[in-house]
């Protein structure tokens, strides 16, 4: 067992015991965003809201530095921490934005678009940009949307160590958090409303290898958050509720074990407000 830290749709970090289930709030953002990006580096954590990043002390939470507040937002989602850089999707832009450690802003680097011919545009020509993680000497990037059409197929980018890219593969529907565990390739597999044009199979769950190797009701939840232990993988979100009201979903995290994919408990908490992010607070095996 251990402990996670999850950014929540309140715009808070929450440390949760995954033994005792129990959990206290270690910060709360003031800019009243969501909290999605969160990576621990060191002694340090890195949290991030829409429009802004924080880095805190990792044994107290106490806050160390910010970044401006971003106008108009970079729609900030998932970060890796590589070679002392944060690199942190900016989701709205299309862009993958590093950061040294003391938070200047270092690099912007623009992510093609699924249409190369036509400019960049937001909900129109874009990614959906979510996660990025380094294995070996590559990146690989999670792409909400592979093609122009939303609420469809799913992808990979994989780029060389500096961002150059060499591939993009298929990889499920609506993705987030895309990582390798024992040697496979995991991600969440989500499903939007059924209000809304979905394009691909209305399920939801835990994907490995491109199969759907655990599954919950695509109308209960919508995840965005994976962590692991050496024991355990935790499916983290929230309930499904309209946007203007989303701020007041529970959290649900569903608790996998590791060797099999079956379900231990489903957990859910309305003191937490749901989860657009999570990772152990110390390194778990690979």
């Amino acid at each position: 067992m251990s402990q996670l830290l999850l950014a929540t749709e309140g715009g808070q970090v929450v440390a949760f015991d995954t033994l005792t289930r129990e959990h206290r709030c270690v910060f709360h953002s003031s800019d009243d965003e969501a909290m999605m990006g969160i990576e621990v580096a060191g002694p340090h954590l890195y949290v991030a809201s829409l429009s802004r990043l924080y880095k805190l002390r990792l044994d107290d939470f106490s806050r160390i530095a910010q970044t401006r507040l971003y106008d108009p937002t970079p729609d900030f989602h998932q970060m890796s921490s590589v070679d002392g850089f944060l690199y942190l999707t900016a989701t709205k832009s299309n862009e993958i934005w590093l950061f040294d450690e003391s938070l200047r802003l270092a690099r912007v680097h623009r992510v093609t678009p699924p249409d190369p011919r036509r400019k960049i545009e937001y909900k129109k020509n874009y990614n959906h940009l979510n996660h990025i993680v380094r294995e070996g000497d590559r990146f690989y990037i999670s792409l909400n949307w592979l093609t122009t059409t939303q609420y469809a197929n799913s992808g990979v980018l994989v780029t060389d160590a500096d961002l150059g890219e060499i591939e993009r593969f298929e990889f499920g529907w609506e993705i987030h958090d895309f990582q390798f565990l024992d040697g496979k390739r995991i991600a969440i597999c989500a499903t939007s409303s059924k209000g809304k044009r979905v394009r691909h199979p209305y399920r939801s769950g835990l994907m490995v290898e491109g199969e759907l190797v655990f599954e919950h009701d695509a109308e209960e939840a919508f995840c965005k958050g994976l962590a692991h232990d050496d024991e355990h993988i935790y499916l983290c979100g929230g309930r499904k509720m309209e946007r203007r009201h989303r701020k007041n979903s529970s959290s649900i995290i569903y608790v996998l074990r590791r060797s099999d994919y079956s379900l231990v408990e489903t957990f859910e908490s309305a003191e937490i407000k749901a989860i657009k992010g999570a990772t152990r607070l110390s390194a778990p095996t690979p």
